[in-house]
């Protein structure tokens, strides 16, 4: 039903939220405390300076280390996640108090349980 897909449709919503306010954090345990609950245990990460990862410590791990990369940022959601058959993709904007912000979008796929199982990162 249409009421079916409209509540997991905000379940995804949060996950991805979740996902996005992870890279905000700056400690480890507060990091891996959002990713444990978006992130499925063999959920993989790749982008273009990644090569696949897999579960939530590294995930966590990649997080802290953009620091070194990045510098301090803060990352939004920009639109509502489109979502099909189990994927989706959003677009994300990582402003930074130095140089310019960077745009970005992430392919995802999720299981039963709204957790991510995939992100292909794109900036």
């Amino acid at each position: 039903s249409d009421l079916c897909v409209m509540e997991n449709m905000k379940n995804i919503e949060e996950t991805i939220l979740t996902y996005t306010s992870a890279w905000n954090e700056t400690e480890r345990e507060a990091i891996l405390e959002k990713i444990s609950k978006c992130w499925a245990p063999a959920g993989t990460y790749t982008d273009r300076l990644t090569d696949t990862i897999t579960g939530p410590d590294a995930i966590t791990d990649l997080i802290i280390s953009s620091y070194g990369q990045m510098g301090p940022r803060t990352f939004q959601v920009l639109a509502e996640p489109q979502v099909h058959h189990q994927s989706g993709r959003f677009r994300w904007l990582a402003v930074r108090p130095e140089g310019y912000p960077v745009e970005g979008m992430d392919y995802f796929e999720f299981d039963s349980e709204n957790r991510i199982t995939r992100i292909v990162g794109f900036f």
